[in-house]
Order: structure tokens, then C-alpha cells, then sequence
């Protein structure tokens, strides 16, 4: 039975998403500061997938273990979210700003916009969608903002960004087609699983030194517990609950959000400079996000994860 206007649980979980999906950026540079990125991200979703698999024991007992299919199906999903899509994001910003590859990533609405457009032959397309696209994709020109000292060093890591979140989309629309569905719990585990293992032999392909992980400080290694405990854990289970209880325009508003919670974090936290070209070009993007998955026969928000960290499995 979903709670009444009054209930506070609900929007604790919302405000849980807002504010943990969007610090996961600022996690995220931290951790890759000392740490190799494939490498930190196979550690991170090994052990988020392994204590998510110990949780489907016991919640998901009733469903049984998975099939050989829906290993495949879900762990496909899995190389596409995690592997491609966050593997990406965390090598990214080993040169990209926190904020700055938040707002990169908040395009992913947009490019969900346009795939699902493909996939049904333009039925979901409207005007609305199309200017919000053309608008995002104006605004991630601003953030970017060509020239300086520091684009030639970031320009790899933004073009890996928009890898990143066209990764992401394809994990999104291809999981909802999945025939035989796995439980929350169950998904995640596989997903998460598939995913870090994928990481680890990215890594190895990388030549990255595992060493480092090691040698790594104190700060890396709570961020790498930040990322495991709130980003994959508690969030995913804060967004779960919501997509239960409320609305999905509702629980999609965090698409929105985490960019603007990046941002600040960055600038107030990593003294991440905040040009106009982050402020203009964040402001449009998050317009254009509103415009493309509200209004008309565009998909919710909320049928995708966050990514922002991106996050959700």
C-alpha cells in the first residue's frame, strides 16, 4: 500500500538519492587520485555484488538461484552499466572535474530520449524531446568550453564520459526487455558481479599496478567504502524503495538533482573552479533533461538509472 502525502519515509529516500548519487562524483576523484581506476571499480562491485548476493539468499530464497539466460541477460547488463559505463566515468576523472563529469553524464535522459525514439520508429519522439536534446547537447559544448591549458587534458576524458553515458542507455533499454525477470536483489547481484569481473581483466588489459591499492591513502580507501556502502548499497536500496512508493516523474527528479549536488560539492569540497561555462552549460542541461523526459510520449526519467554514477544497478 504506497503511504499517504504526509508519509516522511518516502521522501528521505528521495532526498537519500539526491544527495548520495550526486557526492558519488565527488567520491569518485577522490578514489582515482591514488587509485588505478579499472582497478578500484572491480574492487567496489565485487564486494557491493558480493554482499548484495548474500542479501538475495535471504530475500530472494523464494525465487531460486538464476538461470543460464537470465545470467547472460543481466550480465550483459551488467558489462554495460558497470564495466563500460562506471569503468568509464572513473577513468575519466582522472583528469575531469567531479561537477564538471556529473554534468557530462546528466545527458543520459537525453540519449534514452533518442534510442527509445529509434527503437519505436519516432512514436515517442516530440518537439519537446528534440529541443531538449538539441539544448543538452549545446550545454555540454559550454561545459566543456574549449580552450586553455586544461582542455587538451580533459577533452579524452570527456569524450569517454559521453561513451560512458551512451553505455549506460543501452544497459537501460536492453534490461527492460529482459524476458525472464530477476528479482531487485538477484539483478544487482549478477549485474554487480559481471561487472567487477569485467573490471578486473580491464585492468589487467590497462597494465594497471594493483599495488597502488595498497599504497593508496587513508582518504582513497574511505572513498572506495563510500562508493560500496552508500553509492551501490544504500542507494540502490533508497531507490528501489522509492520507484515502490512513489510517482517515477517523482523519483526521476534525481536526474536533475545529483548534477547540481556534483557541482557544489566539487567547488565547495575540491575547490573545483566554477566557470561560466560549467554554470551556463550545467543550467541547460538540466533544462534540457526536463524537457526531453517530461510532457508528450517521452520515457520517464526514472525507467533508467542514475549514472549520475550513473548508480543505480
Amino acid at each position: 500500500m504506497k503511504p499517504t502525502q504526509s508519509s516522511f519515509v518516502p521522501w528521505l529516500a528521495l532526498f537519500t538519492i539526491y544527495v548520495v548519487w550526486g557526492s558519488t562524483y565527488l567520491a569518485i576523484r577522490i578514489v582515482v587520485h591514488d587509485m588505478p581506476p579499472f582497478a578500484a571499480a572491480a574492487v567496489r562491485f565485487l564486494l557491493a555484488g558480493t554482499l548484495m548476493a548474500l542479501a538475495a539468499t535471504h530475500f530472494d530464497r523464494a525465487h531460486g538461484w538464476p538461470d543460464r539466460r537470465q545470467w547472460l541477460d543481466y550480465g550483459l547488463v551488467g558489462l554495460l552499466l558497470l564495466a563500460v559505463g562506471n569503468g568509464l566515468v572513473m577513468w575519466a576523472e582522472r583528469t575531469v572535474p567531479s561537477g564538471i563529469a556529473a554534468l557530462v553524464v546528466a545527458t543520459v535522459p537525453l540519449w534514452l530520449t533518442l534510442m527509445e525514439g529509434l527503437l519505436s520508429r519516432g512514436a515517442s519522439w516530440s518537439a519537446r524531446a528534440w529541443v531538449g536534446i538539441v539544448i543538452g547537447l549545446v550545454g555540454v559544448a559550454l561545459v566543456a568550453e574549449p580552450g586553455g591549458a586544461d582542455f587538451a587534458a580533459q577533452w579524452p576524458g570527456i569524450l569517454a564520459l559521453q561513451v560512458a553515458a551512451l553505455s549506460w542507455c543501452a544497459g537501460s533499454l536492453y534490461v527492460k526487455r529482459v524476458p525472464k525477470k530477476l528479482p531487485l536483489v538477484s539483478a544487482s547481484a549478477v549485474q554487480m558481479l559481471v561487472g567487477g569481473v569485467a573490471l578486473v581483466f580491464e585492468s589487467l588489459l590497462k597494465g594497471e599496478d594493483w599495488s597502488r591499492l595498497a599504497a593508496a591513502a587513508p582518504a582513497a580507501w574511505g572513498g572506495l567504502l563510500y562508493l560500496v556502502v552508500a553509492g551501490s548499497l544504500i542507494g540502490f536500496t533508497a531507490f528501489a524503495y522509492c520507484l515502490t512508493v512513489m510517482p517515477a516523474s517523482v523519483v526521476g527528479t534525481y536526474a536533475y538533482v545529483n548534477p547540481v549536488v556534483a557541482v557544489a560539492l566539487g567547488w565547495l569540497i575540491l575547490d573545483e573552479p566554477l566557470t561560466r561555462g560549467v554554470l551556463w552549460g550545467g543550467a541547460l542541461i538540466v533544462i534540457a533533461v526536463v524537457l526531453a523526459t517530461t510532457g508528450g510520449r517521452s520515457p520517464q526519467p526514472a525507467a533508467a538509472p542514475k549514472p549520475a554514477e550513473p548508480e543505480a544497478a
